[in-house]
């Protein structure tokens, strides 16, 4: 399997009954994640972020608000990602 570009960044977790897997790649300044129900299966929703809008602009408000709570956090931990890494799961 190829490396993935050194600009790309992933991560995931967990909160209340979401999970949540983002990635982004650093000159577009955007995430795309997908989003489920803990134990959903394969039912998720897939979101591009940019600025805090979201497209589809189908998200529920608590979507919403645990994605952005995700994004924050990642960005504060790694404000200038070069390299994949993964955070560690919480609830």
């Amino acid at each position: 399997m190829l490396d993935p570009p050194k600009s790309f960044v992933s991560r995931n977790g967990t909160l209340g009954q979401y999970e949540v897997r983002g990635w982004r790649y650093a000159e577009e300044d955007a995430w795309h994640l997908k989003v489920r129900l803990k134990g959903g299966g394969r039912c998720e929703n897939s979101y591009l972020v940019r600025d805090g809008e979201f497209d589809p602009k189908t998200a529920t408000l608590e979507e919403k608000l645990v994605v952005l709570g995700f994004i924050a956090q990642w960005e504060a931990e790694s404000p200038n990602v070069l390299t994949n890494t993964e955070l560690n799961n919480f609830d």
